[in-house]
């Protein structure tokens, strides 16, 4: 008689704990503990081809929780063995082994018991999780190139962060040249504060040094010099040293961000995927690009409202007693989408005759923006899905 078993990973750094159980929630094997290793994954092996060889009727479902990468070479290594041994696999959000655990009552959580809940999500939601298949994985030209689109974002939050800094510096210090950056600290003024970090070095400098600097010219570099005279605001050396590091840094993060832009896009820009994507409206390269990273495989989302829902752009009611909560965004996905989204459906309605309207529309109803844009972008992501 065909059964199934489940395997709970509970994956730390250097090594994971591992439990086997049946329907029941009896246990298979006893809780074990193997390195991250090519020894302790042929240990998982041996394992699991013991059981499959006297049941091989058997299915044995594995559930992998996300660990922002370190169950990756389980999940890898359970995703070859699926072609030798009846063993599927899935990743699964860690919010939801946290709301197991929750539901269990559990007082004490170890790294066994959240193995245990794993398991247990799998046995008792069948129908919410998504086995892969090892082809489709190893096949699939995004997954593997993931890791330089995370290695973008991140210098793009260290970009955002150094900006931060420097703007709280140049309001304590340099307050006149702020004027400069309402829409961000442009190029000229960094490479200007990296040489020339105080309202001191300016004055110093003087307008035929400033003249010199690509993107001033000798009529700003007057206002520049004129603004440095103004200033009454108190700083050392050592205030001009973090300015002028942080300058540094950010064009540094600036160029940086550029070249890996430029590979991603000469690597891809003759992907079919990427020009069916370009060839909606307000969707360029990068954007393209973007999405299929953070969509992977199509094939993951049997429906547009599982999308949605990925991605947290599902409209979202509450209703508890006498209190009542409007529909609006769930946020509950990848928040990084629901960005490139946002600045699609931004230049969409720019360039798109039937966007532009949908948003007057919209609108016009008494809507704020953010609803708006909402709204879009839960139809950007039904326009791509069908794309498909």
């Amino acid at each position: 008689m065909k059964e199934s078993v489940y395997l709970g990973i509970d994956v730390s750094k250097g090594y994971a704990d591992f439990v086997l159980v049946d329907t029941n929630q009896e246990l298979i094997e006893p809780l074990f503990q193997l390195d991250d290793t090519p020894k302790g994954h042929d240990k998982l092996g041996i394992i699991l081809n013991r059981y499959a060889s006297t049941k091989p009727d058997d299915e044995i479902y594995c559930g992998v929780e996300s660990t922002g990468g370190y169950e990756r070479n389980w999940y890898n290594y359970l995703l070859s063995l699926s072609g030798k041994i009846p063993v599927k696999v899935t990743l699964l959000n860690p919010v939801v082994v946290k709301g197991i655990s929750k539901a269990s009552l559990n007082r004490t959580i170890t790294d066994g018991i959240s193995a245990l809940n794993i398991a247990c999500y799998l046995i008792s939601y069948k129908g919410k999780v998504h086995y892969c298949q090892g082809d489709a994985e190893q096949k699939n030209p995004f997954k593997s190139w993931r890791s330089l689109y995370t290695y973008q974002r991140m210098l793009n939050k260290q970009k955002v962060q150094l900006n931060n800094q420097l703007e709280k510096l140049l309001y304590q210090y340099f307050s006149e040249v702020l004027v400069y950056c309402r829409n961000g600290i442009p190029m000229w003024l960094l490479k200007t504060l990296s040489k020339y970090p105080t309202a001191q070095s300016i004055k110093k400098a003087g307008v035929k040094k400033l003249g010199k600097i690509k993107g001033i010219g000798p009529n700003r570099a007057v206002r520049i010099v004129e603004k440095a005279n103004q200033n009454r605001q108190d700083s050392n050396n050592h205030i001009g040293f973090i300015i002028k590091n942080t300058c540094l840094e950010i064009l540094h993060k600036k160029e940086k961000i550029s070249e890996s832009k430029a590979f991603l896009e000469a690597t891809y820009k003759d992907n079919y995927l990427v020009k069916l994507l370009c060839s909606i409206i307000g969707i360029s390269y990068s954007s393209a690009i973007a999405i299929l990273f953070e969509i992977e495989d199509i094939n993951r989302f049997p429906t547009t409202k599982k999308i949605a829902a990925y991605f947290g752009i599902n409209p979202e009611f509450k209703q508890s007693g006498d209190g009542t909560w409007g529909s609006h965004l769930s946020k509950k996905g990848r928040k990084s989408m629901r960005a490139v989204l946002y600045m699609v459906c931004f230049s969409a309605i720019k360039y798109d005759p039937f966007m532009k309207k949908k948003y007057a529309d919209i609108r016009a109803e008494g809507k704020c923006h953010y609803f708006a844009m909402g709204i879009l972008m839960h139809k950007m992501i039904r326009i791509i899905y069908g794309g498909f």
